[in-house]
């Protein structure tokens, strides 16, 4: 073999198992069209690795000089459902394989270890017996063998299966059989591993007995039809989905269904098979490569959606569980309501279904955003994606509130600042779009969404200068928490409106309470000494009223307002160059903030949500 043999075995197989040893050598026996297999393996103990021998031998053609010819050329296949690869896996784990071969004419052995150059012992006289290949693996190159499955006749049997079920099914399907048996020889038995010295037998009706559907018409390949193959056993057991292509008679596992999916009692096997698959394996024939013009991921869905289909006629609780879930997934995330898979969603990971869903969503917003000239049906996605895209910020809001509503006496001022509105930071009405998602002014009212400007704890003289619109040469270094400007033309405009906004930490004792209150009042006189343009400023103490304060507010004469919390008015004016300003003072307790954001933000929701019902609906209907 003109290879650098160790370094071939790496790079073809760079991370097998051990079973792959009997897999290969049983794709041999089938392709020299054997119809009995023999596996037998000895060990003195699990644990004693360097002791394992293992033999397979089969009735096949053997030998012969065409078969021996492409044996000793690596890569030299018999056509493309053929690696000429797969031996390598043996020096993998075995220094050599003595082989010794008898055919209807002739008779050959040799040694295939990594100086095998393609010699070989033909005898001379013509063999006129029975037909016998007997491959005797020793040496074991590992210090331990992985698992026990490894070298159980029984865990090897399922794999058999598992692996081979295809064209061992086209064996029999051509009326063909056979007879597989795997041997373990132990002296060190282990009862609770269920090793122990044991034989077990494969043959036709050890088969899964498949229902077969023909998709003609998938989207993926326009000559190619797919083939799904389906086996639903009630096992009284764990459930169970083994989910598999086929490629050149093997399985390759695809995981596209959690087992957890499958109701306890059931195992599934589902099998794809296309003439398009052929050859799309790794050398290793581990993994599957989808071709290159089939898209893996349209691949993929179009499998587990057939999946989803047929596991929902025929397991009536997995329809149940769908619909179940289908709806907590419509209650969190109504924005993609309509576009779940509706056989599939509780048959994959939550992650994944929300993945789908989400693409969905994407292609819909690229498909308006790219359209030049809005046609009907354009204009339905665009009102769709409009509903859509509300929603999910409406979804947004409701987390906002829920962290709110999770502050604390351990929370620090600054975080709850950083909620509302991010510090030192400044919004503007012409970015409002790109900041929608960190200012949460709204959290006081809806209304301050349609501010001018806002300023985070800024410094008066900036915000001043906001005001006005001028340099101001006046140096002030205090800065109020938050600063809202509205107007629709500063410039223009006879006046303009301030919202001011103290935060206190909700711990605060009625003292530093009725300061931010007093605060207010100053930056008041400050603001309307500076800012001649200012018509009215509206102030929020956002802090903690507990029965103490609430009494004082009474004394005080704020007035309550109607709230889900503690909200109380007191109507100020402050004296400015152009006569007295209204200021209003408003305390809002946090519970009020977070309850009143709360219901208004609800019934947004649940209008949205019932329009999404109602759009999914019509789109069934169609």
């Amino acid at each position: 073999m003109e290879i650098e043999t160790a370094t071939a075995v790496q790079f073809f197989f760079p991370s097998p198992s051990l079973p792959m040893v009997y897999f290969e050598a049983i794709a041999n026996s089938l392709d020299a069209h054997a119809t009995e297999i023999d596996i037998k393996i000895s060990i003195a103990a699990f644990g004693a690795a360097k002791t394992l021998e293992v033999m397979i031998s089969d009735n096949g053609d053997g030998f012969t000089d065409e078969n021996f010819s492409r044996f000793s050329f690596l890569m030299r296949s018999r056509d493309e459902q053929h690696k000429g690869l797969g031996r390598l896996v043996y020096l993998k784990y075995f220094d050599r394989i003595q082989v010794d071969s008898e055919w209807v004419g002739g008779r050959r052995n040799f040694i295939f270890d990594s100086r095998f150059k393609g010699d070989s012992n033909l005898a001379a006289d013509a063999y006129q017996g029975d037909r016998r290949t007997t491959l005797a693996f020793g040496g074991f190159k590992n210090e331990k063998v992985k698992s026990y499955d490894d070298l159980n006749p029984t865990a090897i049997k399922a794999r058999i299966i598992e692996h081979f079920f295809p064209r061992l099914n086209e064996v029999v399907d051509k009326g063909g059989s056979f007879v597989i048996r795997v041997e373990l020889e132990t002296s060190a038995d282990n009862m609770e591993k269920d090793f122990f010295s044991k034989t077990e037998v494969i043959g036709p009706e050890d088969l899964p007995r498949m229902t077969w559907e023909e998709i003609q018409d998938h989207g993926l390949d326009a000559i190619s039809s797919i083939k799904m193959g389906f086996h639903v056993q009630s096992t009284g057991a764990k459930g169970g989905i083994l989910t598999a292509v086929s490629v050149d008679g093997r399985t390759i596992p695809i995981d596209l269904v959690k087992p957890s999916a499958i109701p306890f009692g059931y195992s599934v096997i589902v099998l794809v098979s296309s003439d398009f698959l052929a050859g799309s394996a790794d050398s290793s024939r581990q993994n599957l490569i989808v071709p290159e013009h089939i898209p893996e991921q349209q691949f993929f869905g179009f499998v587990r959606r057939k999946v989803g289909e047929y596991l929902s006629r025929e397991i009536p609780k997995i329809k149940d569980d769908n619909r179940k879930i289908k709806e907590k997934f419509e209650e969190k995330f109504p924005h993609l309501l309509g576009l779940f898979e509706e056989e599939t969603v509780g048959l994959i990971d939550r992650d994944d279904a929300l993945n789908v869903a989400q693409a969905r969503f994407f292609k819909v917003q690229k498909e308006v955003l790219q359209c030049e000239h809005l046609s009907d049906r354009a204009y339905e996605k665009s009102l769709e994606l409009s509903s859509r895209t509300l929603t999910e910020y409406i979804l947004y809001r409701e987390k906002i509130i829920d962290k709110m509503k999770e502050f604390t006496a351990d929370n620090l001022e600054s975080e709850i600042h950083k909620l509302i509105s991010p510090r030192y930071e400044k919004f503007s009405q012409e970015e409002l779009v790109g900041g929608v998602y960190r200012n949460n002014a709204w959290l006081l009212d809806d209304k301050f969404m349609s501010f001018q400007t806002i300023l985070s704890e800024s410094r008066m003289d900036s915000i001043i200068s906001e005001i006005t619109l001028d340099e101001s040469p006046i140096v002030d270094d205090g800065r109020p928490d938050i600063t809202m400007i509205f107007s629709g033309d500063p410039g223009a405009s006879a006046s303009v409106d301030v919202v001011v906004v103290e935060l206190k930490k909700k711990t605060d004792a009625e003292k530093e309470n009725q300061y931010a209150i007093s605060q207010l009042l100053k930056r008041a006189r400050r603001l309307v000494a500076h800012c001649p343009n200012i018509g009215r400023i509206w102030y929020f103490a956002v802090v903690d009223v507990d029965d103490e304060f609430d009494a004082s507010l009474k004394q005080q004469k704020f007035f309550p307002l109607y709230s889900a919390g503690k909200v109380y008015y007191q109507e100020y004016a402050t004296e400015g160059p152009r006569g007295m300003v209204p200021t209003p003072v408003y305390v809002l307790s946090y519970d009020a903030i977070v309850e009143d954001a709360r219901s208004r933000n609800h019934t947004f929701l649940e209008i949205l949500r019932d329009g999404m019902r109602r759009y999914a609906a019509a789109k069934v209907l169609n």
